[in-house]
């Protein structure tokens, strides 16, 4: 039997103190603790405290200056492709803006990806993403059932950074790669409870369709179409009253707000 091993001393110091910045403990001073009443605080060593705010530094959260302390840094400087920091805004909660902001960008990405990937994709790319399809659908039959919810996210969640690689495009390729994670938190947040996971099902059918097709703009509608409808269903849910902060130039297959839902 493999036992479980209590994470270090160095990792519980980074998340202790990542997890205070992100729930804004610090929000008062703008500054981190001195050292002395860190390493007391946390029981670490200084060379331990040393290191988490180098690491922290470096994820943006955290900036040394001398004489003066460790200042901490506003969440608009922070790497929200970051692992760790995603996970510690989850924990501290109020991550709402997170995922809308999230989805407004997936709007300004995806659909081109999409559009090019039917263009450029090799047979073999168009192949996968049309087998990936049948799998997501596979595992959705499987949710329905009782099965796996994580499965499912991962199968869907590997559908759509096959989108970004089939684009051909460089950028949309790493940043597929990139945000994979902020992907698996979105997906998580926006397919609660687990039925309306099944609901955005035909167009990730049409956009593995038109991609293996080659007909780019139905790639582009039938994936913008999908990131709206999670999109306008957190919105309408969330941020009630607020305005939509994408362009609606398409007056599409999806006009009634109420039949919106999580994809």
């Amino acid at each position: 039997m493999r036992m479980s091993r209590k994470p270090s001393l160095f990792a519980h110091v980074l998340d202790q103190i990542g997890t205070g910045i992100a729930s804004g403990r610090y929000s008062a001073t703008g500054m981190l603790p001195r050292e002395p009443e860190l390493c007391l605080m946390l029981g670490a060593s200084r060379t331990v405290i040393r290191e988490a705010i180098r690491v922290l530094s470096q994820k943006g959260m955290l900036q040394p200056q001398q004489k003066v302390g460790v200042r901490v840094l506003p969440p608009a400087l922070w790497n929200l492709m970051d692992i760790d920091v995603l996970d510690w805004i989850w924990q501290a909660g109020g991550h709402e803006k997170y995922v809308r902001d999230f989805l407004e960008f997936r709007l300004t990405f995806e659909p081109m990806a999409s559009y090019q990937a039917a263009l450029r994709a090799p047979a073999d790319a168009r192949r996968n993403i049309s087998v990936l399809c049948d799998e997501l659908i596979a595992a959705n039959d499987r949710l329905q059932e009782g099965g796996s919810r994580s499965a499912a996210i991962e199968c869907d969640i590997a559908f759509h950074t096959a989108i970004f690689s089939a684009s051909q495009n460089h950028l949309a390729h790493y940043l597929g790669t990139l945000v994979s994670h902020m992907l698996r938190l979105q997906i998580n947040e926006t397919t609660d409870p687990p039925q309306e996971f099944s609901r955005g099902l035909y167009l990730h059918r049409g956009v593995a369709d038109a991609i293996a097709s080659g007909e780019a703009e139905e790639a582009f509608h039938h994936s913008y179409d999908l990131v709206r409808m999670p999109y306008e269903a957190y919105m309408h849910r969330v941020f009630p009253g607020q305005p939509l902060s994408h362009a609606n130039f398409r007056t599409g297959r999806v006009t009634d707000p109420g039949s919106l839902v999580n994809v």
